[in-house]
């Protein structure tokens, strides 16, 4: 049987204060992509940053995150290897991206970690990629600077970046809370269809239920609690109030 590309077992996430994410459990396999929703404040991006590796100090955790039947979740990103560090497209792409650096700079330091040029082997790559991601002009891309962008594309140069950080995850945490509904919808296929396309799982953290009914797998947290988990159908079939909600605006 195919193992899955994410695993995740009785993950608590607590501060000082409070519990923010409690005995959590899932498995994600390749080609899936997973919603997670919830209302603001409980706890769905701090899971994100367990998975990815970058919880802040004074979060402590408890559990396992395996990527790849690898254990990461006690590890930082920096100290894991390049097959288990998920690639991440985060809510603002103009923050993400450095706007002192060329789109190219930026790509080819995803891809060698250490050049700011691309070879002429990886340039055919990253074209094809830029291409596939909606880029028409993928060469003019190459030496434009973030500034020189829309939203919609700076965005798509992040989807970019996260797949080739990544070998086996992706995770998108509100990539399109600051782009118009059309762009919102484009960048939402090309990351699902970047997923499937590439074998990788994803993880989409998003308030938008429309979105979230794509999905394969949808997740509901409520006060840092699992209360619902499986196929979109099934979670908004849930009794939970939350889930009843979202059945509401369906119907």
């Amino acid at each position: 049987m195919t193992s899955p590309l994410l695993q995740i077992n009785d993950l608590t996430l607590t501060s000082s204060s409070r519990t923010i994410v409690q005995s959590l459990n899932l498995e994600l396999y390749a080609g899936e992509v997973l919603a997670i929703m919830g209302p603001s404040g409980t706890g769905k991006s701090m899971l994100s940053k367990a998975i990815a590796g970058f919880l802040p100090d004074e979060i402590h955790m408890q559990g396992s995150v395996r990527i790849s039947g690898t254990e990461v979740g006690h590890l930082p990103l920096i100290l894991r290897s390049k097959e288990q560090r998920p690639g991440v497209v985060f809510q603002d792409a103009l923050q993400a991206l450095n706007p002192l650096a060329s789109v190219e700079a930026q790509l080819a330091l995803a891809l060698t970690s250490s050049k700011t040029k691309l070879k002429a082997s990886d340039k055919s790559q990253v074209i094809a990629l830029l291409e596939r991601l909606g880029f028409s002009e993928p060469e003019k891309t190459l030496k434009s600077h973030p500034s020189q962008l829309s939203g919609g594309q700076r965005q798509r140069i992040c989807i970019a970046i996260a797949l080739l950080n990544s070998t086996h995850l992706i995770i998108a945490d509100e990539p399109t809370s600051a782009l118009d509904p059309i762009t919102e919808r484009e960048i939402l296929k090309l990351f699902k269809g970047s997923v499937k396309q590439d074998n990788l799982a994803g993880v989409l953290i998003t308030h938008d239920l429309a979105s979230a009914l794509t999905c394969d797998k949808l997740l509901v947290i409520c006060d840092g609690q699992m209360v619902a988990f499986g196929t979109p159908h099934d979670v908004i079939s849930h009794e939970h109030a939350f889930c009843q909600q979202m059945k509401e605006l369906v119907e």
